[in-house]
């Protein structure tokens, strides 16, 4: 069971960085408990506040409890579609009438509806008629614009101090965050309630043009996008996380309005989302305030539960893509969700083979055998479980097959031969560093809580950390084993055409 009071253990020395790490001893690793106030509201909102007035300001956070996971084929990318149309406005914000707007955002919904449905025929469609009816859909975008108050929202909040307004959408989660002054929060509260209890979705289907080209930049025409894409949807066959966040190119295109409205009534509901506070405020202040804007917005049912189990992997994988780029190599094996106990352990692997100069990649592929531009491992932080991966790219006249047989042998030691005392301890000095320092900041605090207790419980941010001074060798060999063995493997690589290759 979750805390709901406001714990009062003395967090000064973390929250200040009043002491040095490097005098941080192993027996004084055992973090205590982060000093959040968590409040939920009858509608089921989720809230948790973090008091501390080491500066006047506050980072505000909103996130929903969905993301692409929460799709289904055809309509992929949904929830990040989602995330660029909750900065259209409001039914009072970005509009000079929206009484007006209306009439006219039904008609372009029509003739848009009209063009999807005659391209849906493929070979047989009329593409007169597609041509004339987009020909009406510009005109009446065009009479729409009259009616629009671009990027109000945002300068509402520019025009009283605010800063860094932007969102992000990943496999498990949505997040809206702002850094404020502390004297503006009901504003905040008053034009986040309102961006829930009443979107107007503007401009869709010239947002449409906007997410495909983001999607072009970063996953088809970028070679890191297209590995990465290529890697999960061989990595996972059946759970949601083999597609990508940002959708697959057909869905895109075959966006409806109505979809997206479906979507966001089905997900964008208080008992799916949680406000953090990080920063300048008085608490019992702030739950009166947020009690006062959000507590009259109508629960709903429960979303859906993702079900999908990812069956086991009986076998290596191995993918290959042809790009016009350097070559590159991504290797990664199923590993846990957030909460599960491995995880920590998980963590100080990838800090062992990735963490720094003197880890174990970077030393062996970049110092020693002078084999890769860039190496590194990466441990999934999801709801569902993850990969725990290793990657690098070649100096040019190395093989892929080289520095797949490197990091192998890299990855093996691990199963191999217990890590040393030493190395371990320099893994944990730094993931605590790492922690302190997140600590320090509003915003990255407020994101750790918010990413936490969507995916799994906020609580668990602290009780991780704890677990990381505590793994011993026994546990990184012991895991290891568990989990790096070929039969979870999952290879990908990048490769330039073959007439590239010579050249």
């Amino acid at each position: 069971m979750k805390p709901s009071n406001l714990f009062v253990y003395p967090v000064l020395a973390l929250l200040s960085m009043s002491a040095p790490l490097s005098a941080i001893r192993a027996d004084e690793a055992d973090l205590p408990p982060l000093p959040v106030r968590e409040v939920n509201l009858k509608n089921g909102l989720t809230v948790l506040l973090l008091e501390r007035h080491h500066s006047p300001t506050v980072a505000c956070q909103i996130a929903f409890k969905v993301g692409s996971n929460n799709e289904r084929t055809g309509v992929t990318g949904s929830a990040h579609m989602l995330e660029h149309m909750m900065f259209k406005g409001t039914r009072t914000i970005g509009t000079k009438h929206y009484e007006s707007e209306v009439p006219v955002m039904a008609e372009i919904d029509r003739l848009a509806n009209l063009i999807l449905d005659e391209k849906l025929k493929g070979d047989e469609a009329d593409t007169k008629q597609i041509e004339e009816w987009h020909a009406g859909l510009k005109a009446k975008q065009e009479e729409q614009r009259q009616f629009i108050i671009s990027e109000e929202m945002a300068n509402i909040y520019k025009k009283r101090g605010g800063t860094g307004m932007n969102a992000y959408t990943s496999d498990d989660y949505t997040n809206y965050i702002i850094k404020l002054p502390s004297n503006k929060l009901e504003l905040w509260c008053w034009l986040e309630s309102d961006r829930i209890t009443s979107p107007v979705f503007r401009e869709f289907y010239s947002e449409k043009e906007v997410v495909t080209e983001e999607r072009r930049m970063r996953h088809d025409d970028d070679p890191g996008g297209a590995l990465w894409e290529l890697f999960m949807a061989t990595a996972y066959h059946a759970h949601p996380y083999r597609w990508p966040t940002i959708g697959w190119p057909s869905d895109i295109s075959n966006y409806r309005r109505e979809t997206m409205e479906e979507f966001f009534a089905r997900y964008y509901a208080p008992n799916n989302a949680v406000v953090v506070w990080v920063g300048d405020f008085d608490t019992d202040e702030a739950i009166s305030l947020i009690t006062k804007y959000f507590q009259g917005l109508p629960a709903q049912e429960p979303p859906p539960d993702v079900t999908t189990q990812e069956p086991a992997q009986r076998g290596e994988r191995r993918a290959v893509r042809e790009f016009d780029a350097n070559p590159s190599l991504i290797i990664g094996w199923h590993a846990t969700p957030l909460n599960h106990p491995d995880q920590p352990v998980l963590e100080v692997i990838e800090g062992i083979l990735s963490s720094g100069r003197t880890s174990r990649l970077y030393t062996k592929l970049r110092e020693e055998e002078q084999l890769a531009t860039d190496v590194g491992a990466y441990l999934m932080r999801s709801e569902y479980p993850g990969q725990f991966l290793v990657y690098a790219d070649p100096l040019k006249g190395v093989s892929l097959e080289k520095i797949e047989e490197t990091l192998l042998a890299e990855v093996d030691r691990l199963r191999e031969e217990p890590v040393s005392e030493w190395e371990l301890q320099r893994v944990k000095n730094g993931l605590q560093a790492d922690y302190v320092r997140k600590l320090e900041s509003n915003y990255e605090l407020a994101k750790e809580l918010a990413e936490y207790e969507c995916k799994a419980d906020w609580t668990d941010l602290s009780e991780s950390e704890r677990r990381k001074q505590h793994v011993t060798a026994e546990d990184v060999q012991a895991v290891a084993k568990k989990y790096f063995n070929p039969a979870q493997r999952t290879t990908a690589a990048l490769k330039p055409p073959e007439n590239k290759e010579s050249m």
